[in-house]
């Protein structure tokens, strides 16, 4: 029994893989998320990272100066794949530029060498909250306009019979526009209420988060019928019965 629970126990870590071509980064990353619970995997370059997406890891950690593939690319690739995969962008470029760049590229959360282990062991488990998807409840009603419903316990948008999967900024965007379906919403409110207070990019990210959002609910992203545009203000949220 006790070898059961073992297994059970070992067959539900988490697993994150780390991206970066320093060895001592990488070595002192395997400890640390070793000791914190997860099971580790390694690719030096960004090919080797993409290669390994295979194995779908439930985490990446990826490095921007990596040999041969830089890590913006490998995330743009990554985004592109029909499974999700979060992503924790671990770098020594702390330009503001480069934070926006990693962020509209599609990374969840983006932190800056040096760091502190416990701020990072943090964001790793806040994203993993983020990600999960709990257990359905009978007390729980999605959010509904038109043949969108979201449930937000459970993690899952759905339109018109067919489930949509979404990063979590995506689900936390059209949460937000739903629950304040028919008003006019600006980006800075976008900016201040997903992003919160201390994100230093701007009104980019959420046309970009937008653009995305629009591709993957839309019929015609060109032509939106849920996501409206107010010029010079930002974005308001309608059914479709409702133009």
């Amino acid at each position: 029994m006790f070898y059961g629970i073992l297994t059970l126990v070992m067959q539900s870590k988490k697993n994150i893989l780390i991206v970066d071509d320093d060895h001592a980064i990488t070595e002192a990353l395997q400890s640390l998320f070793t000791r914190a619970g997860y099971e580790i995997s390694l690719a030096r370059s960004g090919w080797e990272a993409l290669a390994k997406l295979e194995h779908k890891p439930d985490l990446i950690i990826l490095d921007l100066m990596l040999p041969g593939l830089d890590g913006y690319e490998v995330c743009r690739q990554i985004r592109e794949a029909e499974r999700y995969f979060p992503i924790l962008m671990l770098t020594a470029k702390d330009e503001v530029s480069d934070k926006v760049k990693g962020l509209e590229l599609g990374a969840d959360a983006y932190l800056v060498k040096p760091f502190e282990p416990s701020e990072l062991v943090a964001q790793v488990r806040a994203l993993f909250r983020t990600v999960e998807t709990k257990s359905p409840s009978g007390a729980e009603r999605p959010i509904t306009c038109g043949p969108i419903e979201l449930w937000e316990g459970q993690h899952r948008v759905i339109i018109a019979g067919t489930e949509i999967e979404l990063t979590p900024k995506e689900f936390e965007l059209l949460s937000f526009l739903l629950r304040h379906k028919g008003q006019v919403i600006g980006r800075e409110t976008l900016l201040r209420e997903i992003w919160g207070y201390a994100f230093e990019g701007d009104s980019r990210t959420v046309d970009v988060h937008i653009q995305r959002l629009r591709s993957k609910i839309e019929s015609d992203p060109v032509a939106p019928r849920f996501i409206q545009t107010v010029r010079g203000f930002g974005y308001r949220l309608v059914a479709p019965d409702e133009f």
